[in-house]
């Protein structure tokens, strides 16, 4: 697993030896990138199920300032630091169960312009509950995004405070960007 874009490009990371983290592949990061172009330049990404890292850290690559990854996998928290580590870039890391995570001042004092979720395939309950905890504590800035990573016949509801901006399939994996309608 390599990055892709930016200042560490072909940067080799460290991969998961286990089947329960499951990295956005190349194809899909690409896509997710080419799509948010330079809207990740001097940002505020916050990556939640975060797994290895990657998404975060190619934002990092990319042109972000400042990056928060969540997880509450204690094997992807291990990971997470190891790949920064590699890449010799500083990031904010915590270990926690989402949606509940959120709701830690530590989040809630942040502002970010962009928001990964990746969460384990057949989890559409969980993807609402978490859109619903992020508009509650309004953790988006104006203008922000949110890029979701779903199977394609995940179908979700979203919170009044988003709007759809876009999606993409790729085979059994679809990526769903989200707007927030700040008032």
């Amino acid at each position: 697993m390599n990055i892709l874009g930016g200042k560490l490009k072909g940067r080799k990371l460290a991969n998961c030896k286990t089947g329960s983290i499951r990295p956005a592949m190349a194809l899909v990061r690409k896509s997710i990138f080419d799509t948010l172009q330079d809207f990740v330049v001097g940002i505020n990404v916050l990556d939640l199920c975060a797994g290895t890292g990657v998404l975060g850290i190619e934002a990092l690559s990319r042109g972000a300032d400042k990056l928060t990854l969540i997880d509450a996998d204690k094997d992807s928290i291990r990971l997470i630091f190891k790949n920064l580590d590699l890449c010799k870039v500083k990031a904010t890391v915590i270990s926690g169960s989402l949606p509940k995570a959120l709701n830690r001042s530590r989040i809630k004092s942040e502002k970010y312009d962009l928001i990964f979720l990746d969460p384990p395939y057949g989890q559409e309950q969980f993807i609402e509950e978490v859109l619903k905890v992020i508009a509650l504590n309004d953790l988006l800035n104006k203008n922000g995004m949110i890029s979701i990573e779903h199977e394609a016949k995940c179908k979700f509801s979203i919170p009044e405070q988003f709007t759809f901006y876009k999606t993409k399939k790729y085979g059994n994996t679809m990526i769903t960007f989200l707007r927030y309608n700040a008032n």
